[in-house]
């Protein structure tokens, strides 16, 4: 097994000094005094430091800014998540700036011009598509972080860090959840398979689940929203499909829905359709958003650990800038239980 490459991090451990400080001895900034700067440098000579490719074009391309491409800018889950991300950004002595683009649209080639146009240092994507053509991500010469959401093509995953959890996985979590309190009639609201975002990857997961604990989804149990609208995450989105859902496949006894606010939506929907829940229906959401909290009855849900995730993006990405390969972390969620799930009643299954 070949050696563990020498980081930064360990550069920081030796010296003694902070992450920012290796940094800027290394890269020749302000802040720190030459013998300080001589000091890091034979430490990081001494154990044999190399920094990635990256590094010779940030030296001179430098500048203290960090875009963050954001898809989705109402998402409640991603509110949370830039809070974090601005004080662990600013701690670092960068600024951050804000990129909204529409959910349809092709996000790499939108950071592209924003670096070509505006010399950030680094990127964060927050909500993408998982797969871009290698060409396109050569284009983004800085280093980029994708956020929630892990890319797929592992050919060229040595180009780009990611953290996020098992979407895949975490859907398909909630059928099992779901068929353990005898529901057999499980729908879902989300995206179509050509939906190249993590709303496909969920839809994997729940189609994966019920052919492995034999359930074939019936016609008409999975819902799509309009993926090429340029918020089709939304309470909308989630009230309209739920309301079609019901008035064509009343026999559904639980319905997982692929975010939280879809899944609020849904809510209005089924109670407006004369259906209590979780009496008559259970509803599952996604992403653990704070007003999933306050709704009645409170959301279950698969709730995303948005501050770990935001801490490690930004550690990703500031390790990248310092010169350290590009690492993938994926990090579990959470089952919350609440109120609005309960095991299928006697008869209807």
């Amino acid at each position: 097994m070949p050696a563990q490459r020498v980081n930064i991090k360990d550069v920081a451990k030796q010296a003694r000094v902070g992450i920012v400080t290796v940094s800027r001895a290394l890269n020749g900034q302000e802040g720190v005094s030459d013998k300080t700067r001589q000091r890091i440098q034979d430490i990081a000579d001494s154990l044999g430091y190399r920094p990635n490719r990256h590094a010779r074009f940030l030296k001179l391309s430098f500048n203290r800014s960090i875009a963050v491409v954001i898809k989705g800018l109402d998402n409640p889950l991603f509110a949370k998540i830039l809070g974090r991300m601005e004080r662990e950004i600013r701690a670092h002595e960068y600024l951050m700036s804000i990129v909204s683009v529409p959910h349809w649209s092709d996000e790499l080639s939108e950071a592209v011009k924003i670096v070509n146009e505006e010399s950030v240092s680094g990127v964060v994507f927050l909500g993408a598509q998982y797969e871009h053509r290698a060409a396109d991500m050569e284009k983004l010469r800085v280093p980029f972080v994708v956020s929630t959401v892990s890319w797929m093509d592992s050919a060229y995953r040595e180009r780009y860090a990611s953290v996020s959890i098992d979407d895949r996985g975490e859907a398909g979590r909630v059928v099992d959840y779901l068929y353990g309190l005898g529901h057999r009639r499980i729908a879902l609201l989300g995206s179509d398979s050509l939906d190249n975002s993590i709303g496909s990857l969920r839809l994997s997961g729940y189609l994966e689940a019920m052919r492995r604990l034999g359930l074939e989804p019936q016609p008409g149990w999975v819902r799509s929203f309009d993926a090429t609208a340029d918020e089709p995450y939304s309470f909308e989105s989630g009230y309209e499909m739920t309301r079609d859902l019901l008035a064509q496949c009343p026999e559904v006894t639980a319905i997982f829905a692929i975010a939280d606010v879809l899944a609020i939506g849904a809510l209005r929907a089924a109670r407006e359709s004369g259906r209590e829940v979780p009496r008559d229906l259970s509803i599952v959401g996604f992403d653990g958003i704070p007003a999933g909290k306050f709704v009645y009855p409170s959301l279950t849900t698969i709730e995303q650990p948005v501050e770990k995730i935001a801490e490690i993006t930004c550690d990703m990405l500031f390790s990248q800038l310092a010169g350290d390969s590009p690492q993938h972390v994926i990090v579990p969620g959470s089952l919350v239980e609440r109120g609005s799930v309960a095991r299928v009643s006697p008869g209807k299954n």
